[in-house]
Order: structure tokens, then sequence, then C-alpha cells
């Protein structure tokens, strides 16, 4: 599929495309013949930002009646499950995989097939662990008037920086895989600079105050993020999605309640 087929099938057949995004990124099945039409997977990643807005904006609401009856440590532990809830804990699953593997010292492709076994290692359990307690520490610290705003930027900002890495990487595996199902080069550019634009406004309109900041840690997390990939692995695969998903949501977080 060339650029040009990716923007036009994801301009003419939006609620195609965002369906695609929306079942592939969220536990609620809503678009039926995925395996039939492959196409609008590419034009999908168009929605991811926007995806990204939809669920940080459920989780966050729902997080805001929470804190009307539970103390805030309850809150951002029920907020931080629901935001890999939402996704069927797919970004943490690859982040578990990209920490097996990244932190083995082995060479590329052992490295690949650490990724791809599906036991969980040491390394693995304890970047779960260091994702959840650093997400839970920061919405703990959280305002409870920022809180809905602050999920919503760092889900969306998750999202974009895995559309960001699809664009700037090539795929590391030569077989494919999940991660390969929306890789393309030419529709990656024009769906990352539109991602990229649509994330900064709605920070530009949810946290003006702190845009600066969150803007340069995510972008920060993503550039050292796709450097140690190409490094490791030679480019990206779907479990480095997850990865780079999972960190943009701690970097967005943490950025937030910074004393800066």
């Amino acid at each position: 599929m060339s650029s040009q087929d990716g923007l036009h099938t994801a301009i003419n057949r939006p609620f195609r495309s965002f369906s695609a995004a929306f079942t592939f990124l969220t536990v609620f099945p809503w678009f039926k013949t995925i395996d039939h039409e492959q196409r609008f997977f590419r034009a999908a990643i168009f929605y991811f930002t926007i995806v990204g807005l939809l669920t940080g904006t459920v989780v966050g609401f729902g997080g805001l009646v929470l804190a009307s009856v539970a103390p805030p440590l309850v809150v951002a532990v029920a907020v931080t499950v629901s935001m890999s809830f939402i996704s069927g804990f797919l970004h943490l699953d690859g982040l578990a995989d990209t920490a097996d593997g990244f932190m083995s010292s082995r060479g590329r492709e052992q490295c690949l097939v650490i990724m791809k076994d599906s036991r969980i290692g040491v390394m693995g359990a304890a970047a779960i662990a260091a994702v959840l307690m650093a997400k839970t520490s920061a919405l703990a610290s959280l305002p409870a008037a920022e809180l809905v705003s602050t999920v919503m930027i760092a889900a969306a900002a998750g999202r974009t920086a895995t559309v960001v890495m699809m664009s700037a990487l090539p795929y590391a595996r030569s077989e494919g895989g999940l991660g390969n199902l929306f890789s393309d080069t030419d529709t990656g550019k024009y769906a990352a600079i539109i991602s990229v634009c649509l994330l900064g406004v709605v920070m530009i309109l949810l946290a003006p105050q702190r845009m600066v900041l969150l803007v340069g840690i995510s972008a920060i997390t993503v550039v050292l993020f796709c450097s140690w990939c190409v490094r490791k692995i030679g480019g990206y695969t779907g479990d480095t999605l997850g990865a780079v998903c999972e960190l943009t949501e701690v970097a967005v977080l943490s950025g937030a309640v910074l004393n800066i």
C-alpha cells in the first residue's frame, strides 16, 4: 500500500479505519472483518492517537468518579490497572518481552528469539513492576482536578509514540509478525506527522502550562528508546511498540507531577 492509499483510505473510510484501530488497541470487539480487510490496518494508524485519547477519557473520568469516595492511592491503583486492562495488557506484555530480550546481554538473533518466547523472565517481571509502580505513584501525586486531562494526554502520547516508532524504524523481524501489520514507511511518515500534530493540539488544550515539559520528556523517551532498539535488534517489533507506549505513558505521568 502506498502512502496515498493509506491516507486515502483513512480519509474516505474513517469508520472502518477507526474501527480497525479501536479493535486492535482495546479489548472491545468492534471491527469484525479484520482477517478479510487487512488494508484497513494500514489506514488505522492514523487513528491511534484518537483511540488513545478516547480510552484515556474513559479511564480518567472513571478515576474521577472513584476519587469522590476513595483515597488517592486507591484511585491511582485503579486507574493504573484500568489503563492496562483497556488494551488487554497488550502493551505490558510487549514491555516484558522487550525487557527480557534487551537485558539478556545476547546478540540480535538470540534477543529476538527471547522476545518471541511467551514465558516471562525476571527482567520482564521487574519491568512490569517498575512501570506499574511509577504510574501509580505519579497518579497518586496528581491533584484530582488534573487527573482526567493527564490520563488523556498520557494515553494519547503512548499511542502516538508507537506510530512515531513505526515511521522512524524498519521492522526488525525478517519473517514478519504482529507489529508488521501496520508497517509501511511512507504511510507511517504521514501518520506520524498527523498524530504528533494532533497530540500537540491535545496538550495545548488540556495542559498548556505543562506542554513544553510534556513534549520534551515524551520526545526524549521515544528518541532514546528508538536508539536502543536500533542498537539491539536493528529496528522495531510488536513488542517494542508496546514497550514504547508504556514508557511514554510513564514519562508523561511523571512529567505532570515534577516541580519544574
